[in-house]
């Protein structure tokens, strides 16, 4: 698409890309992040109520529902959504072309796509229920098919306040939706039509944002679409891959054990995201000025304080989870049954900052185009996961009577596996010693966290998570993986006045 003229698609000359400086990084973050407040309180809300309401049985049905319809929602994917993305942040001009042909390219996918899905639960499933959610869930298809390349637009437009905005309003609709629903008695399928109102709500007002945005749109170019599909290729195989490799074990959970085997994954995995989060909010801003700086001195800049920045942070609240997972489980006074979350929640639990650490590896993989030798290591990904839960799932429902232990623990194993190709796969020099040498010091403040943390998990909840966040503040200011200078830059951006473009 970059060798096309601006004006194939738009009728307009591109605008020259922009590379941000720290002050739109860190008000951008901050915007993020107000955002993902609103939603971790919606997330909060959904992780008390579903196991509590639902059951471990229809919590693993709305599981694999949601597993199923994302992986059939690949067929309409075609990777543009990162493609766009990453071509609006190098020509600003073509993004009312870019997003009205990649809407066309769609359309005809998504009927197949939802086709795919309801076909493999009605000739799969003999449960009505599960077979009901799906049928529900695969509108979810067609409204986050259009909702991909509305986000990729407005990334690529580095429109960041808009992305916090549609962000925080799906979880929270959904969020508040699902718990109105089951406080008045129902179900199932009225969570899943939760999930679906959240989704159209974010796709209205994102959609409404970037037509203002955007004005008028040309005409439809079917020359485009191809270019569009094969620029996006590279982007499919690598978020096939990783859809493939994050939503089979649900999957596969429910076909070789049964739908509360998949309720404990399903908990277990709500609880342990709550760190990814951080690198999420990070990426979302990343991309778009990694794609504009790539190959000068500010895309190492970016990318090595970007690692560093996810290791500090998630490091702590995984390794939080691992020591106080019974703890949070009585305290979000789930039914007794979800204990066999417990040890699921310890295999997934380390796994966490190594996915943070991947997803900026994956970041700026793709923004340095390298994105085929990416997708290369997230097919890897993809076939190894499966073939490993294939083994790990049945010994694990043999010797533990829990299947989830073992998708559990080949989760975390992938990880790993990523992350050594991304450091493999990334260009020389962007990540240096001293990258290694802050993250070693952030595990000594993790071990020193977990030396005061572990004597004191018996008291009240509060005590050993107050102890352990200040032992680990302390550590980290006194081995200088956490400055004082930079977190007063960190303030004086967020309160300067914006001098830059926006």
């Amino acid at each position: 698409m970059r060798d096309v003229p601006a004006t194939a698609l738009l009728g307009s000359v591109s605008r020259r890309a922009w590379v941000p400086g720290a002050a739109h990084f860190v008000r951008s973050v901050f915007r993020l992040g107000l955002a993902q407040g609103v939603s971790w309180v919606g997330s909060a809300l959904l992780a008390i109520l579903l196991p509590r309401f639902l059951g471990d049985a229809n919590l693993g049905r709305l599981g694999f529902a949601l597993g199923l319809t994302m992986l059939a929602g690949l067929i309409a994917n075609l990777g543009t959504g990162t493609f766009l993305a990453k071509e609006v942040a190098r020509h600003p001009s073509w993004a009312g072309g870019l997003a009205l042909n990649a809407l066309a390219t769609r359309l005809p996918l998504v009927l197949v796509a939802g086709a795919v899905a309801t076909a493999v639960v009605t000739l799969g499933s003999r449960d009505q229920l599960t077979r009901e959610a799906v049928y529900v869930l695969s509108g979810g298809i067609v409204v986050g098919a259009a909702f991909s390349v509305v986000q990729g637009v407005l990334q690529g437009l580095q429109r960041m306040g808009t992305l916090a905005l549609v962000g925080a309003l799906q979880t929270s609709t959904y969020a508040l939706l699902a718990a109105a629903v089951l406080l008045r008695g129902h179900g199932l399928l009225a969570v899943a039509g939760a999930y679906l109102a959240g989704q159209v709500a974010a796709l209205l007002v994102g959609g409404a944002v970037l037509w203002r945005g955007i004005g008028s749109l040309p005409e439809l170019d079917p020359g485009a679409w191809w270019r569009l599909c094969a620029g996006g290729l590279p982007f499919f195989v690598w978020q096939s891959a990783l859809t493939v490799y994050g939503q089979i074990d649900s999957v596969l959970l429910n076909f070789l054990t049964g739908p509360a085997v998949v309720g404990w994954y399903v908990a277990a995995y709500r609880i342990v995201t709550i760190p990814v989060a951080v690198p999420a909010i990070l990426v979302t801003v990343l991309f778009p000025a990694l794609s504009a700086a790539a190959g000068t001195a500010p895309f190492d800049a970016i990318t090595r304080r970007a690692v560093q920045v996810v290791v500090l942070v998630t490091l702590p609240m995984a390794l939080g989870v691992m020591l106080l997972a019974d703890r949070i489980i009585a305290l979000l006074r789930y039914p007794a049954v979800f204990q066999h979350s417990v040890l699921p929640i310890l295999l997934l639990a380390p796994g966490f900052p190594l996915i943070a650490v991947d997803m900026i590896l994956g970041t700026a993989l793709n923004a340095h185009d390298r994105q085929r030798q990416w997708a290369v290591t997230a097919v890897v990904a993809a076939v190894l996961n499966p073939a490993l839960n294939l083994l790990a799932i049945p010994f694990a429902q043999s010797r533990f009577g829990n299947g989830a232990v073992g998708a559990a623990a080949v989760t975390t194993l992938t990880e790993v596996l990523m992350m050594s190709a991304g450091l493999w796969l990334l260009p020389r020099g962007v990540l240096d010693w001293t990258t290694a040498s802050r993250c070693a010091r952030c595990l000594v403040a993790a071990g020193a966290m977990s030396a005061v943390v572990l004597p004191l998990r018996h008291l009240q909840l509060e005590v050993p998570v107050v102890a352990g966040a200040v032992t680990y503040l302390a550590v980290s200011l006194a081995l200088r993986t956490l400055r004082p200078h930079e977190v007063g830059e960190v303030l004086r951006h967020l309160l300067q006045v914006d001098s830059e473009r926006r």
